[in-house]
């Protein structure tokens, strides 16, 4: 090919028509303009000087095109003028590679790829609408630069999983986009600048990112929406105007080590989704390092949440269960929760104002298993309102005043240690204080502080070293103290001790308040009255009652609370049995859930970790929630390790493994290790069969499948409970109490449309019951949101209530 050669194609077009099967031409240096098409047969054009020649097409057309052939272009500069165009290069149902080129001009897309393959090595793409579209296609984009794009630098959509890896990406829209069940990977890149989110996923797409740099953009990092999922490891996100990562809809993606710094918004965001976050870093986040709303549960494993410019974390509305957090230097306060029910394990927070605060503005059931909290500047832990927080082994050290319960709010702690400051524990209002096996030491003031009418239990503990009073009563409401030692205290052990709502009972003579309620050395607990096994039973009669209501209270599943109720029943009878030495009939409590998505089984399984830790099944009633990817290792031998890992954080609770036929299945690997997985876990239930209860959850004909694989699963899985779909009007029962919740009012006009709504959803495939209920909720808020965006002002009725009009149609 050559413009000024004698014998020789004037035109790339002319060659290609003419070139036979598998031919290379080679073009030299010069400008050639039109449209290049290669169809039916495999080409090779090659520049004779990279960079020297330049395609260019002025039509409303690709300047190159392919169909149904395999052709590589090396060297080249493509351009296309018309902004009418798709694209400048384009592959239909063939392969397209492209080594050292250049795409640039005013066409929609760089390159789109569909229904085939787009391999684009050292390139450089700029200067467009929108960079690379796979559409139903796979591929690479390798050391490639992509820059200056109104929309995405890469997009994935559909069917598609290309891999993007090494590029640098800057100036764009968005850098990775995923949606419409799009994959794909993207490894080792950079992200510089990009003004919306560098990389996206939503709908039901799955992209795995790994070691890419995001900085300086002004949108957020990672952005997850919808019912998109995926995997995020080692990634560093720095200097955003954004989120780090914002997980919103039903999106639950895994996002493990990655390193967050200097955000203008939160580190980590989750907006009524899910989620697994492992061993993450926020560092100076300007909101929240973490912050989880509106009904988000995500679950946080390891990390740290350094510096951050207002809370660490910020619990609103939401759950979730967070193990192994350290929380340094916030601004405010460690952990904050205004609303929701959320789990701490092992949880560190030092410095702030607070350690862990429960803002009163909205009720919140919150659990902690394992803290510690350092050095705060005003209070340890603060709760007010008419919520809950209930801790075992807790330490607070070194804080003004330890721990704090104002208004109505009930504060049990279990094996505590509060050290240090000026007061240990303080209740005001009508705080409720119960402190089992707890010590309080070393304040300069009062060890135990009641005022208004707050009342206060305290048995089996220690009060020490205090400057002031043990126990300093300005209640009128009752206190009980009851086998309590107090040591080296300044003022009166409990000061009030004659007021007549006060009783003091000094500790039995063999008890010791270090042990344990039940260790004393050489007694015989059922011999004394106060420490009788009754009293202890009827304790745990009343928790465990109040976790039946708590199912009660589930909308819908009768027959699934009917049988938990049994189960109930005969823990309790064998209980009895035992203890009237009667032989105790064997009784599995591993259990199968079967049924669709969306349905509660979640839900119940910690309902019913807990009801076996209240009844002296389980230690700690703890629920581990684990799917196939928690479980299967990358190559033999390391899924017993991986199996082996999550079973030893159950222990004294519940595993519960979410689509668990999975495992079983096959995934083109003659042994899949799936397989492997499962006979670890049969070893393991039977190793530690009194330690740990294990649930296995999904679709009931391939549960059947399931335990069909292994024979110690059918004879440790013998009972069954089925979750069955929610009808209409359980579904409108759940929107109505989300709207509640969130301080929404349905009108009946949008009670009756909405149930119309959801009698067509039932029938929709990917509908997803209670799931579906809370997205279509959320939806309803969106819409409202929109509705009274032109209003300036709008009033407090207008602000709660939701209107028919703001029921998202069907197919929406």
């Amino acid at each position: 090919m050559s413009l000024t050669r004698p014998n020789t194609y004037r035109g790339i077009a002319l060659a290609v028509a003419a070139a036979p099967h598998g031919a290379l031409i080679v073009v030299e240096p010069g400008r050639y303009d039109g449209q290049i098409a290669v169809r039916g047969k495999d080409v090779t054009i090659r520049a004779a000087a990279p960079g020297g020649v330049t395609v260019e097409n002025r039509d409303a057309a690709p300047a190159f095109y392919c169909e149904g052939a395999e052709a590589t272009l090396q060297g080249l500069v493509l351009r296309t003028w018309n902004s009418d165009a798709p694209a400048t290069a384009s592959v239909v149902g063939g392969a397209l590679t492209l080594e050292s080129c250049t795409v640039t001009g005013q066409a929609a897309n760089a390159v789109i790829s569909e229904r085939g393959a787009a391999h684009l090595r050292n390139c450089h793409f700029h200067g467009m609408r929108r960079g690379v579209a796979f559409i139903d296609s796979g591929g690479v984009v390798e050391h490639c630069r992509l820059w200056d794009f109104d929309e995405y630098a890469v997009l994935s959509k559909r069917d598609s999983q290309p891999v993007m890896r090494h590029c640098h990406v800057q100036s764009v829209g968005q850098g990775f986009e995923a949606f419409e069940g799009g994959r794909g990977t993207v490894e080792d890149s950079q992200f510089i600048g990009v003004r919306q989110t560098a990389v996206v996923a939503s709908g039901r797409s799955r992209p795995t990112v790994r070691r890419c740099r995001i900085s300086g953009g002004r949108g957020s990092g990672l952005q997850f929406s919808g019912s998109a999922g995926g995997v995020v490891e080692d990634c560093e996100l720095t200097d955003l105007e954004g989120c780090g990562v914002e997980v919103s809809g039903g999106a639950e993606p895994d996002v493990r080590r990655c390193l967050i710094e200097r955000v203008g918004r939160n580190g980590i965001y989750v907006n009524g989704a899910q989620g697994t976050f492992s061993d993450c870093s926020v560092t100076a986040s300007r909101l929240p390092a973490v912050a989880a709303v509106n009904g988000a549960t995500p679950e946080m494993n390891g990390g740290v949440l350094r510096g951050a410019r207002d809370d660490a974390l910020l619990i609103q509305a939401a759950a979730g269960r967070y193990a192994n957090v350290q929380i340094e230097n916030p601004a405010r306060y460690g952990v904050r929760v205004q609303g929701g029910g959320p789990t701490f394990t092992d949880l560190t927070v030092t410095g702030g104002e607070g350690g862990i605060v429960l803002d009163g503005a909205v009720d919140a059931d919150v659990r902690i298993e394992g803290a510690t909290v350092r050095g705060a500047s005003q209070s340890g832990i603060a709760a007010e309102g008419s919520g809950r927080l209930t801790g075992t082994t807790v330490r607070v050290e070194d804080a003004p005043a330890g721990v704090v319960g104002a208004e109505k709010i009930s504060i049990s702690l279990t094996d505590a240690t509060v050290s240090g400051g000026v007061v240990g524990v303080v209740g005001t209002g009508q705080a409720s204080v119960r402190l089992d096996r707890c010590m309080v030491a070393g304040t300069t003031g009062s060890g135990v502080v009641l005022r208004d009418q707050s009342r206060l239990d305290m048995r089996a503990g220690v009060v020490r070293d205090c400057g002031g009073d043990g126990i300093q009563v300005d209640s009128d409401a009752p206190v009980l103290v009851d086998g309590c030692e107090f040591v080296n205290i300044a003022g009166e052990p409990v000061r009030g001790a004659d007021q007549p709502l006060v009783s003091v009972r000094a500790p039995h003579p063999h008890e010791n308040p270090h042990e344990p309620t039940g260790s004393a050395a050489g007694t015989d607990r059922d011999d004394d009255p106060d420490h009788a096994d009754g009293g202890r039973f009827a304790d745990a009669a009343t928790s465990v009652n109040v976790a039946l209501a708590e199912l009660d209270a589930m909308i819908g599943l009768a027959a699934v609370k009917r049988e938990v109720r049994t189960l109930v029943h005969l823990i309790r009878v064998n209980e009895q049995r035992r203890r009237a030495n009667l032989p105790v009939p064997p009784l599995s409590r591993h259990l199968v859930f079967t049924g669709p998505p969306g349905t509660g089984k979640t839900t119940v399984a910690r309902i019913y970790g807990r009801l076996l830790a209240q009844l002296g099944i389980l230690s700690k009633g703890q629920v581990v929630e684990v799917a196939r990817v928690d479980l299967v290792g990358e190559y033999l031998g390391s899924t017993a390790l991986k199996t082996s890992a999550v079973f030893e954080r159950a222990l004294g609770g519940v595993l519960f493994v979410d689509e668990a036929y999975t495992l079983a299945r096959q995934f083109g690997t003659s042994s899949d290790l799936g397989l492997e997985a499962i006979d670890t876990l049969v070893k393991l239930i039977e190793d530690y069969r009194d330690q740990v209860v294990v649930i296995v959850a999904g679709y009931p004909a391939e549960m059947e499948g399931f335990l069909a694989t292994n024979p110690g699963l059918a004879s440790r899985f013998t009972k069954t409970i089925e979750f069955v779909d929610y009808t209409p009007d359980e579904l409108l029962a759940i929107v109505s109490v989300l709207a509640g919740q969130h301080g929404y009012d349905l009108t009946k006009a949008t009670s009756a449309a909405l149930l119309e709504r959801l009698t067509e959803a039932v029938h929709e495939p990917d509908f997803g019951n209670g799931r579906g209920a809370r997205k279509l909720f959320g939806a309803m808020i969106e819409r409202q949101a929109e509705r009274l965006a032109d209003i300036p002002a709008p009033t407090s009725e207008q602000l709660r209530l939701l209107l028919p009009g703001d029921i998202p149609p069907a197919g929406s």
